[in-house]
């Protein structure tokens, strides 16, 4: 460094001119050549390029205003007046092409939705998904449009880990939209509207808010207000289910009569054929719903007293035997079904797993809803301070060792977040509480965020056992915690 100090001063002092520029703070001279005399790189200084004297001397021309005949941004420059040239009625190729007939922002949106969006919402991805059967109507429906591309460009921000720009402009135009809908009594009655109302719920819960009971509640009263729910596709119906399954599991609110003659479609259990049958939405049994919708209301009755307790331990014995019911053996082959279509069409799936593989994982996702259903039952009538009986742990344990074979959140794996909270407010050991937390943090990778929801209620449950435990608090079920959180939240 000495001799090459000593090198810059004596060509300083010579005079000589070049075309580097010093950038170390050390070494702020010009016309230093040392390192490249011997053959190394110099981390003291780097190229800087100058532009020619004529072109530094040229002055900017002023822009010529255009008359909108041709556009000839991005062409090399002419020396001729291309107006002179080129007809007034010459075709310009417009910036990008789509296939759907969109703009490219929200052509790259909706494709975002139909092959990702699609794909992640869902428990098991199948050939007719119900998701992607909304680009039709999205495409004559400007309101059906905004609403989708409104959920899409929101689950891309958190997908890709960057700032959502888009959401809110296109949530905006679909609550305009709904408004306009409000206002025309059959436009108010479309299926269109519930599906428009369903995915601003969609934006809500994958955003991990709470907003979306608003939106809910609202379909609930479109519901109730139309009567006659006919001519309403199956998958929407199945959706309506699950938030409506969700709704009353978590929070305690009453099933809608309308919503429990829709799940009275699923498969009774004398229908051998229909016994493993899987719902792509929910991800487990297609039978086990209705069952789940029974052990809810009788949750609510026993916290508001409202029948004898012989009553409860009644009810909660006949449900701990229609859930053992539901019961998929290893080697069985289960169909994909749909909770609430009527034809009980057969579907196959479309998740990129080796079908041996996916069988499997489908078989270990329903059989960890139904251990998890025993053991929300069993809550019902034993207080969280009660440990739990010989079989309840069985259950347990072989829910946690089922989750093995879902080992992350593709396909069937993506719905399990109810499973982990109910089943992690068992646990007090901490492998098996890391265990759960990376499960989530596999969950969180999808970029549906009400599954950080869950962990921030799960996280709460464990703080509060342990201070039970400590002589510091006393025993409380993980609903009243959520609830004194201020957490409403779908978790699947």
């Amino acid at each position: 460094m000495f001799e090459a100090k000593t090198h810059m001063r004596s060509q300083l002092a010579a005079g000589l001119n070049a075309d580097r520029v010093l950038t170390s703070p050390l070494c702020s001279v010009l016309g230093c050549r040392n390192c490249a005399e011997r053959g190394i790189r110099c981390q003291g200084y780097g190229i800087r390029p100058r532009w020619p004297a004529d072109f530094i001397r040229r002055k900017k021309r002023p822009r010529r205003a255009s008359d909108g005949s041709s556009d000839t941004r991005g062409f090399p420059s002419m020396n001729y007046d291309t107006r002179q040239t080129l007809p007034r009625n010459q075709f310009c190729v417009p910036q990008a092409l789509s296939s759907l007939g969109l703009p490219s922002q929200d052509s790259c949106f909706m494709q975002h939705f139909m092959k990702n969006l699609a794909r992640v919402a869902l428990a098991i991805d199948y050939n007719e998904n119900g998701y992607r059967s909304l680009l039709p109507l999205a495409l004559h429906d400007p309101g059906l449009m905004s609403a989708a591309l409104a959920v899409a460009s929101s689950h891309h921000s958190r997908w890709q880990k960057i700032s959502d720009k888009d959401s809110r402009r296109y949530l905006r135009a679909a609550a305009a939209a709904l408004k306009g809908r409000f206002g025309n009594l059959s436009d108010l009655n479309s299926p269109v509207t519930l599906t428009i109302m369903l995915l601003l719920v969609s934006f809500e819960v994958l955003s991990g808010t709470p907003r979306w009971r608003g939106h809910f509640e609202a379909i609930r009263g479109w519901i109730r207000s139309r009567g006659d729910h006919s001519d309403l596709d199956p998958f929407l119906k199945t959706w309506v289910c699950l938030i409506e399954t969700q709704c009353a599991l978590n929070v305690g609110l009453p099933v809608m009569q309308e919503v429990e003659s829709w799940i009275d479609l699923c498969p009774n259990t004398s229908d051998i054929e229909q016994n493993d049958s899987i719902d792509a939405l929910f991800g487990c049994s297609s039978r086990l719903p209705k069952l789940m919708c029974a052990a809810s209301q009788l949750q609510k009755a026993s916290y508001d007293a409202e029948i004898p307790l012989e009553e409860i331990h009644r009810r909660s014995e006949n449900l701990q035997k229609a859930i053992e019911d539901t019961k998929m053996e290893d080697n069985s082959n289960p169909v994909i079904s749909i909770l609430c279509d009527g034809a009980r069409e057969k579907y196959s799936a479309m998740v990129g797993l080796e079908q041996e593989e996916l069988r499997r994982r489908m078989i270990a996702s329903a059989e960890t809803f139904r251990h998890t259903s025993h053991l929300y039952v069993y809550r019902i009538t034993h207080g969280v301070e009660e440990p739990l009986t010989s079989d309840m742990e069985e259950s347990l344990q072989t829910a946690l060792q089922l989750l093995t074979q879902v080992p992350d959140a593709l396909g069937p794996g993506a719905n399990l977040g109810w499973c982990l909270v109910v089943l992690g407010a068992e646990l007090d050991l901490l492998d098996q509480r890391d265990y759960i937390r990376s499960r989530w943090c596999s969950m969180h990778l999808l970029g549906i965020y009400n599954t950080k929801s869950g962990e921030k209620i799960l996280e709460a449950v464990w703080n509060h056992r342990d201070l039970v435990r400590s002589g510091l608090a006393t025993p409380a079920r993980w609903q009243d915690i959520m609830k004194d959180m201020g957490e409403h939240q779908i978790l699947v």
